[in-house]
């Protein structure tokens, strides 16, 4: 009996541990529109690189 109290309590406790995880990591959300512009376009600027190293290579 008491072996599955103590099973109940760890369980409920990683249960109530695992809801506070996602309800503090919910907040984080996304970067700003501005990070995501400047990503976009180190992306397009990479891109465009790769594209001008391989047409000088052939």
């Amino acid at each position: 009996m008491l072996r599955a109290i103590v099973i109940i309590v760890i369980v409920i406790g990683v249960i109530v541990g695992g809801l506070l995880t996602l309800r503090n990591s919910a907040s984080t959300g996304l970067p700003d529109d501005a990070v995501l512009k400047r990503a976009q376009q180190r992306a397009r600027e990479l891109a465009e690189a790769e594209k001008k190293q391989a047409d000088k290579d052939r």
